[in-house]
């Protein structure tokens, strides 16, 4: 018999009245019964009410063509009618699929989610679709170890995956692919095998260009994020969560599949990733998109979205891409996406960071996202998967936020054929010109401070929760300019929409040999407040423009590759031209344009390895300095 103290029985029923809390105000969340589903983009008329309330749940094993077995939790719609035949959501996760909690934890949530949400597997289940989350091989429960991340191997497995699932008694053959981030991902390199049962997807914050993205952005090493990465996937291989902190206490470990019961195949499974492919470790003598991972023979090329695009085509499986202006530089997949794959038939950009946790918008009054995202999705699965005429495919392609303006625009197009480029030219006083004749003629030089930082708060801190520290949000920027390289234009007088990718084209020296300049577009107020609107980063060693671009883009495109790279001559003077990350913004009017020069941004980018101390920019007439923006004139 077990004796439990009264402070003891007290601390149980805390933590019990906790998880009750919590699952309530989970479910308080989920969308109400016998309402319109309004997704923001208008009201959607396929349901009025849930078909089921809830899910049932079981784990199992599948099998895969060499014999390797990946764990999958399966939720099937509560009480599915014996004989009903239903579509599937799979989502292939590599940050485990479902957690066991400690006791008495366990008595109340067992198993606990993982990555993807249970308010999201609710939401479907509800809606008539069973949701099948698969550790991907070499991760959580499953068998088999990590060559690489989004390796041929598990590419292939998702193939093997989807033939499992259709062979299932309550599967009607119908699959459709979704996640967010890394999930994202795997749910578009699905469609590289082209198998006919696939046939709606939905990536989320995803990554179509893994060096250009998320590695390297602009060719600068984004090592915090990185390491953080290289860290996570580690310890969750280790099945070690106490990278999470306190709420590790609560956590025994990775949930078991249901007919492992003495948790052998579990921890067989855990002994094999100790050998998996190590994420940081072998970034370390990576600069250039070609040059070869550490221990692997292969670069990053090899496991990125973009170089199957081919593949991705001809699945002809629609392509359904959403994303957040602030987002890391991930905001980039959904248009580079778009342009490279014909079937790309949908595009959703709203104020949000990575996976929609917040509302980034600087004119927001709160921070909770109060767009229906699921429900919005849920059209789109059930127009593909379930044949429900309910419009989806007569709407214009792109939706996408306007910040300031505080509401969505769409259009068939984007950037929108209504921009024009308009630029911006840097004067030797610091001014902003719209005439190259009025610049002041100058080399301005700037002392690098390598404090200088996008704040711990930025888009970049969103890309993992580990990096979080609190919601994504930019606070007045004043202060931090004053350690920056400014350059105002006058007070608007028309509110005009800044629309596209904002592109700079500057003439810049460093006093060495290395060196990096980040760009920040900014929106200064009457009053002197200073709201962040985008930036870019660039590293000048990859200046010369790409002659066959890696893949499509409306902006100038770099190789990044090693034979592409030109020697920083330390006081020598060298062309640059990079974008800064898309946006849609309304300047109102009476406020000033404003663009800011930094060598540097501390915890989120990796120094020069020879640390310059000064960057010049040079602010000429023959050869100007500008940045070029897309503006719609309202």
């Amino acid at each position: 018999m077990i004796t439990i103290s009264t402070s003891g029985r007290n601390a149980v029923l805390c933590v019990l009245l906790f998880l009750a809390f919590h699952t309530l105000h989970a479910h308080k969340k989920s969308p109400p019964l016998n309402v319109p589903k309004v997704s923001r983009l208008g009201v959607y008329q396929g349901y009025t009410t849930k078909d089921y309330q809830g899910y049932d749940y079981f784990s199992k094993y599948i099998p895969m063509r060499d014999s390797v077995m990946l764990a999958a939790d399966i939720y099937l719609p509560k009480k599915l009618e014996k004989g009903k035949k239903v579509p599937t959501l799979l989502y292939l996760t590599r940050y485990v699929r479902s957690i066991r909690a400690k006791f008495p934890l366990s008595l109340v949530k067992d198993p606990v989610f993982g990555v993807v949400k249970e308010s999201e597997i609710e939401f479907f289940t509800s809606f008539g679709y069973a949701c099948v989350v698969v550790d991907v091989r070499g991760t959580g429960a499953s068998q088999g170890e990590r060559k690489m991340e989004f390796s041929p191997e598990e590419i292939a497995d998702g193939n093997d995956v989807v033939n499992w699932i259709v062979e299932q008694a309550w599967s009607d053959k119908s699959v459709g692919s979704t996640g967010v981030s890394y999930l994202g991902t795997t749910a578009e390199m699905l469609l590289v095998n082209q198998n006919p049962h696939v046939k709606a997807c939905i990536p989320r914050s995803s990554i179509f260009d893994l060096y250009g993205t998320v590695l390297f952005p602009g060719g600068v090493c984004q090592g915090p994020f990185v390491e953080v990465w290289g860290q996570t996937t580690q310890s969750l291989d280790n099945n070690d969560f106490d990278i999470f902190g306190k709420k590790s206490r609560l956590v025994k470990g990775i949930h078991f599949v249901q007919h492992d019961r003495r948790r052998l195949m579990l921890k067989e499974a855990i002994a094999t990733h100790q050998n998996n492919f190590n994420v940081s470790g072998s970034l370390e003598f990576v600069t250039c998109r070609n040059d070869s991972l550490e221990g692997l023979g292969a670069c990053c090329e090899s496991f990125s979205v973009h170089s199957f695009r081919n593949a991705i085509q001809q699945s002809k499986t629609p392509i359904y891409r959403i994303g957040g202006w602030y987002d890391g530089a991930l905001s980039k997949s959904c248009f580079d996406g778009y342009l490279n794959t014909s079937n790309t038939v949908k595009v959703l950009v709203g104020p949000w960071d990575h996976g929609a946790r917040n509302n980034v918008s600087p004119f927001a009054t709160a921070k909770q996202v109060d767009f229906e995202i699921y429900t919005e999705m849920l059209r789109f699965f059930d127009f593909h998967l379930k044949g429900i005429d309910n419009g989806i495919q007569n709407e214009p392609v792109f939706s996408y936020y306007k910040v300031g303006e505080e509401s969505f625009s769409t259009s068939n197009k984007w950037p929108s054929e209504q921009a024009k480029m308009q630029h911006y030219f840097f004067s030797g006083d610091k001014h902003l010109q719209l005439e190259a004749t009025k610049v002041k003629t100058s080399e301005l030089s700037y002392t690098i401070d390598y404090t200088a930082t996008s704040g711990n708060t930025s888009r970049w801190n969103s890309v993992t929760p580990l990096s979080m520290n609190g919601p994504t949000n930019y606070a007045n920027r004043a202060e931090e300019c004053k350690k920056l390289l400014s350059f105002d234009a006058e007070p608007t007088a028309i509110p005009f929409e800044i629309s596209g990718y904002p592109v700079v084209n500057m003439s810049i020296a460093f006093d060495s040999a290395d060196g990096a300049v980040f760009c920040y577009l900014e929106d200064v107020a009457p009053d002197g407040s200073v709201t962040y609107i985008t930036e870019g980063m660039f590293n000048p060693r990859f200046r010369k423009i790409a002659e066959k671009p890696v893949y499509q883009t409306v902006y100038p495109q770099h190789s990044f590759k090693s034979e592409d790279q030109q020697a920083i001559i330390p006081f020598q003077f060298m062309d640059v031209s990079f974008d800064l990350l898309p946006i849609a913004y309304l300047m109102k009017k009476g406020h000033k344009l404003r663009i800011s020069i930094a060598g540097a941004d501390e915890g989120h980018f990796d120094f020069p390895e020879h640390q310059p101390t000064t960057l010049q920019v040079s602010c000429s007439t023959v050869n100007p300095s500008f940045v070029e923006l897309p503006i719609i004139q309202h």
